[in-house]
């Protein structure tokens, strides 16, 4: 764990400390909206990760044979058949071995592998980043489908799922820049919206606490006020270029909602998810490609996806797979195109999370699943074979790098994974 990380948590413990004194229970804290702005804000400053972002990327029914025979490479990053179209973004990812799908795989309850069914949690993954993450964003988090046709969405709260997925580029963007947000500047209103979050919840709490402590909070308000002046004085410069009146499809391509435009519809929908991410609409994203049943074909590709994982022909399931990765790979290479307003590129500060619900698609296993991140910047040790115990690991992964692993509940008993986050 990096010095940074350590003294933001010592200052967290400090803090609820200094609370507990008071005779403020943490619930009582929570409640006052400080879980969203004193306990997060200030240590997610601190830990320098405010501004990152993450993408779920949902990729149905694993790979043939399991990752270890048709995805994983080995340690020197020799590819296999259907990691092969990564070969020129490889050295931004983090493939993982071993991967175990809590739960197991098979059909059906494809929430869990963003965690709704983890002890001790609200919902998956996405949703629980957007409430802390993402309390101070214009949209707390995104779903964008591609030709899940609204069945089958990975995100919910235990089995109840989720209705919000945007399967529609077109509808996507106009929902996101149609008007009813203001893009402009975006990043000076999300830190204001946290500034009022903090001194609500300062009010809420001045008539628990006794002399000294209210000397400590009133220094903290102080902090406070003058963040609150310098985001004024920023915040009279422009948007983020390409934020204030933003273009859907400038190239063009067909958006019509039908298998054969697979190719495109992904390539919108991740101009839409970089554009959101970019203009600081959302910090969390969750692109969802088809369902678990896989019950739909792609651009240049014969029959079904379900079709080929059954066939019994290994080259014909791995064809549909290996398309999938070409899908991953252009998302990456553009996140690694794209500027970052705050400097260098989006995918210096962008964490993709590539997720399954199968190891192996057509025996249904959940052991040896094709689990990849990817980006991330600094923070991450990309170029790399790492093995991972299970998939909630990689939440809790996703979490720490967020800023907020501890702050929302734990997937895993064991915690985030090891030797992935510097």
């Amino acid at each position: 764990m990096s010095h940074t990380k350590e003294t933001a948590l010592l200052k967290r413990r400090e803090f609820l400390k200094f609370i507990g004194k008071a005779g403020l229970s943490l619930p009582v804290l929570q409640a006052s909206g400080l879980g969203a702005g004193l306990l997060l804000g200030r240590q997610a400053m601190a830990a320098a990760v405010d501004m990152r972002r993450v993408i779920f990327l949902y990729v149905p029914d694993g790979t043939p044979l399991a990752a270890s025979y048709s995805y994983t490479p080995s340690d020197d990053l020799t590819l296999k058949t259907c990691s092969a179209p990564l070969e020129d973004v490889k050295n931004h990812c983090v493939f993982l071995r071993d991967v175990e799908i809590v739960g197991g795989g098979g059909h059906g309850l494809t929430q869990r592998v963003l965690g709704a069914f983890a002890d001790g949690v609200t919902g998956t993954i996405d949703l629980a980043l957007g409430e802390t993450v993402g309390s101070t964003s214009p949209v707390a988090s995104l779903r964008l489908g591609i030709r899940t046709r609204g069945l089958d969405p990975i995100s919910a709260r235990g089995f109840a799922a989720v209705t919000d997925y945007q399967d529609n580029p077109q509808t996507a963007f106009e929902k996101l820049f149609g008007g009813a947000i203001d893009a402009s500047p975006i990043g000076a209103k999300r830190d204001k919206k946290m500034l009022e979050i903090n001194r609500a919840a300062l009010e809420k709490i001045k008539t628990r606490l006794g002399n000294y402590e209210l000397h400590r909070l009133e220094e903290h308000q102080d902090a406070i006020a003058k963040l609150q002046s310098d985001i004024d004085a920023a915040s009279q410069g422009s948007a983020p270029a390409g934020c204030s009146d933003p273009l859907f499809n400038p190239q063009g391509l067909s958006a019509q909602q039908v298998d054969t435009e697979f190719t495109n519809l992904f390539a919108l929908q991740s101009e839409n998810a970089i554009l959101a991410l970019k203009c600081n609409l959302t910090r969390v994203v969750t692109m969802q490609l088809g369902t678990h049943q896989s019950d739909f074909a792609v651009t240049g590709l014969s029959g079904d996806y379900h079709t080929s994982i059954h066939s019994g022909n290994l080259d014909y399931y791995a064809s549909y797979r290996t398309y999938f990765s070409e899908r991953v790979a252009h998302l990456i290479r553009r996140l690694a195109e794209e500027d970052d307003p705050a400097g260098g590129k989006m995918i210096d500060s962008t964490l993709v999370v590539q997720v399954t619900d199968m190891a192996d698609g057509n025996a249904h296993t959940g052991s040896d699943a094709p689990y990849m991140l990817a980006g991330g910047g600094s923070a991450v040790n990309r170029g790399r074979v790492i093995s991972v115990g299970n998939h909630h690991q990689l939440l809790d992964t996703a979490a720490e790098y967020m800023g907020v692993y501890g702050n929302i509940g734990g997937y895993a008993p064991a915690g985030p994974a090891s030797n992935i986050l510097f």
